[in-house]
């Protein structure tokens, strides 16, 4: 029997009109799935923002360390509790980056900003008692120690998830601006309530804390979810510090960023601490050091915040040690005017540095291990800054203040030099894909 045509036209249309409907309802669905993904990842980014920028929003930061000497310290007392705390973040780092590796990695940092906290109230009350001073610090260090590989790790898991790569430089430079942004604006309004009363810096410098504590509730770790490996038991800490040797043995890259972090970066860091007396070398009024140094702060956060726009300059590896290095060479030879451009140029450019590697460093790295590691490079970076602190110091023993940060400039050249003669590795340490 002959179907009617008309019958079979109709019934291939109902067919054909089922399949687009199938079609379009399942595009819906990947639509709304993705964009309940971005959600997510927003929503993840904005907690994560919030613990970074009240971390550093502390208001103690303008009178720490000089709060120890109104208490009555000692300037040798104050340099020991310093070196005291890079020694105690040296030895809480690895430990505490396995533990990241090992446990729930929200839970680290919930306890961090509480744990700093601590450090704060029994310098409130230690009244004079340097035992407890040394105390405070020790807790500090621990809070630091908990926090930094950590936090490295759980936000760039999340970038992966998320498949959000090319976002993740981007990311970390925003994420190094409000810091630093968050530290100025700390340190600013700290100063107006120490002149008050000193222990009152710190007693609000807790509020922030608090909040930094709670937005870390609202952080996932992704290892805890299907998509990604359960974590790392105890018994495996001894195979999980092998691989992470393994990796620094293995991955050129990683040893290339780390070693570039260490001779370069570092020492940049390093060197600004000192700024201040460069300030006082070139006969600045002490009135405007404080609008210097927040002007210059500024203009940091700035180039660190768009820090992503320089992933794909590769020459940048070595230019800005070039250019930090050929400034400060010259600043002993320039008017003062022009001295102080050359210091800025020094300070402001490490910005993109500091961020560029750091996205260089987790993109290289395997995901089991991912905090020791960092934790591992954040060690080494505690370490030579001790090394080049004393270096400086002994150079100002034997040199000017200007002759140092002369020193310290051919010393970059050497580096900008080696940088650019080494031979390249299959991925610089600046993405240019």
């Amino acid at each position: 029997m002959t179907r009617h045509p008309q019958a079979a036209l109709k019934q291939a249309n109902d067919y054909f009109h089922a399949q687009f409907q199938a079609i379009g309802h399942r595009d819906r669905k990947v639509a709304e799935r993705n964009r309940m993904a971005q959600s997510s990842f927003t929503r993840t980014l904005f907690f994560y923002y919030l613990h970074v920028i009240s971390y550093d929003f502390i208001f103690g930061y303008a009178i720490f360390p000089a709060y120890f000497q109104l208490k009555g310290v000692s300037p040798e007392v104050i340099g020991a509790l310093l070196a005291f705390w890079a020694g105690c973040i040296i030895l809480f780092e690895i430990p505490a980056g396995l533990l990241g590796d090992m446990i729930d990695r929200r839970r680290l940092l919930v306890l961090s900003p509480l744990v700093k906290g601590a450090c704060f109230v029994i310098w409130i009350f230690a009244d004079g008692h340097v035992s407890l001073y040394f105390l405070g610090i020790a807790f500090w260090s621990l809070a630091s120690a908990l926090r930094s590989g950590t936090k490295e790790a759980l936000l760039y898991e999340h970038v992966a998830v998320h498949a959000q790569e090319a976002r993740y430089t981007a990311i970390l430079g925003k994420e190094r601006a409000f810091q630093d942004g968050a530290t100025l604006a700390g340190a600013a309004l700290g100063g107006l309530i120490a002149s008050q009363n000193l222990e009152l810096a710190f007693w609000a410098s807790l509020a922030p804390l608090g909040i930094c504590a709670l937005a870390a509730c609202f952080l996932t770790d992704m290892r805890v979810t299907p998509r990604q490996s359960a974590h790392v038991s105890l018994k495996q800490a001894p195979a999980l510090l092998r691989s992470t040797w393994g990796e620094y043995f293995a991955k050129a890259d990683v040893r290339h960023v780390t070693l570039y972090v260490a001779i370069c970066v570092t020492f940049l860091s390093t060197l600004e601490d000192f700024n201040q007396l460069f300030l006082l070398a070139i006969k600045m009024p002490v009135w405007s050091i404080g609008i210097t140094m927040a002007l210059m702060g500024l203009a940091r956060l700035a180039l660190g915040y768009h820090a992503g726009k320089f992933e794909h300059f590769a020459a940048l590896n070595w230019l800005a040690p070039m250019i930090c290095g050929g400034a400060l060479l010259v600043s002993g030879f320039l008017a003062p005017v022009f001295a102080l451009c050359a210091l800025a140029i020094a300070y402001i450019l490490v910005a993109p540095l500091m961020v560029l590697t750091m996205s260089r460093f987790q993109k290289a790295l395997d995901g089991a291990n991912r905090a020791t590691t960092t934790s591992v490079m954040s060690a080494l970076i505690e370490g030579l800054s001790v090394v080049y602190n004393i270096a400086i110091a002994l150079l100002f023993s034997h040199l000017t203040v200007l002759k140092t940060y002369q020193v310290a400039g051919a010393y970059l050249l050497l580096v900008a030099i080696w940088e650019l003669t080494r031979k390249r590795p299959a991925v610089p340490l600046v993405n240019v894909a």
